[in-house]
């Protein structure tokens, strides 16, 4: 039981660091030059590989693992496309917020979640391969990573309002890393519960073989 749960905090801890230096390098690349890159099409790619190494530090095998960062790069380039369509139709009343500082929340938690779709579907499917309950997989892994996108926006909007401006452009990533470390928390539950019980040695109760 003892080496149950340090599997398991090992692995959620892991997670989490794994998503905050892929936030970190994202914020760096988007305040240094690459803004269009980092922003349309290299943060899937980026967030995805760091991600893909946890699950070879698990061992993980197959092509399904191996295509874990490409779907990520894919599903978050597609979200990040419905985004700009969709972003100017959000409801003009966040304008009207009181401070700068709650506009900037609100539009950082509502359209966060828009950029993460995609790669949230993409990234359920692959965790749902040998699940019994792929749909309930699939769900589960999206509100989470929806949830988690909401958070990590509305983190990121309150930090950088205190600290971007004193901030060198080399450290802004900074804020990325500490607003993807929650995205990192909120995933890092989900993950523990759907992943086969083999990967974490615990039960869970979405991911029996078929």
């Amino acid at each position: 039981m003892i080496v149950w749960h340090t599997q398991k905090t090992k692995l959620f801890l892991a997670w989490i660091l794994a998503n905050a230096i892929g936030g970190f390098l994202v914020g760096f690349l988007e305040n240094n030059g690459a803004q269009f890159m980092a922003t349309l099409l290299l943060s899937g790619a980026i967030l995805g590989t760091s991600q893909w190494l946890i699950f070879r530090w698990l061992n993980a095998k197959g092509l399904r693992w191996t295509l874990w960062p490409v779907a990520s790069a894919l599903g978050w380039i597609i979200s990040t496309m419905i985004g700009i369509l969709v972003s100017p139709i959000i409801p003009g009343v966040l304008s009207s917020a009181a401070t700068s500082t709650g506009e900037i929340f609100w539009l950082n938690f509502i359209n966060q979640p828009m950029y993460i779709i995609c790669m949230a579907i993409a990234q359920g499917m692959i965790l749902s391969y040998h699940a019994r309950y792929r749909l309930r997989t699939i769900g589960v892994w999206l509100l989470a990573s929806c949830l988690g996108a909401a958070l990590h926006g509305a983190v990121s909007a309150l930090i950088c309002h205190s600290v971007c401006q004193t901030l060198p452009s080399t450290l802004i990533g900074i804020v990325e890393s500490k607003g993807w470390a929650v995205y990192g928390i909120i995933t890092g539950f989900a993950l523990l519960w759907v992943l086969p019980t083999s990967a974490v040695g615990g039960k869970s109760p979405l991911a029996q073989p078929d």
